[in-house]
């Protein structure tokens, strides 16, 4: 006699992997502020398809894989501004902006207000 095994265990299984995939990918983003990280390397990195981790990420974490690293950007920039010694290119620049304007545009959405407000 051939046991089955239950659909429900089964769906926890796959729910718990794609939790630790999500995981495992917020783990790896913080990493490459400055370089970077597509959805194709970072899921490379991490032993999957792009379409998979894109999928799984956006269903576990509520963002994009892009939107998740640009949140994390501008996060790390609010920290930062207040004490930051180098003008607003510089952290622009460290934290992976392509420009002054795309990282001011970013906060801006982000946060209503221009990051040189906040200095």
């Amino acid at each position: 006699m051939v046991r089955r095994k239950s659909p429900r265990a089964s769906r926890d299984r796959t729910r718990a992997a794609h939790r630790e995939l999500a995981e495992a990918a917020k783990a790896i983003i913080p990493r490459s502020f400055a370089q970077p990280l597509s959805l194709a390397r970072l899921a490379s990195r991490l032993r999957t398809s792009p379409y998979h981790l894109a999928r799984v990420f956006r269903a576990e974490t509520g963002f994009t894989v892009d939107g998740y690293q640009r949140s994390l950007r501008v996060r790390t920039a609010l920290e930062r501004l207040p004490s930051y010694p180098e003008g607003l290119t510089t952290l622009a620049l460290e934290l992976g902006f392509s420009s002054h304007s795309h990282f001011t545009e970013t906060f801006r959405r982000e946060f209503g207000v221009s990051p040189s407000s906040l200095r």
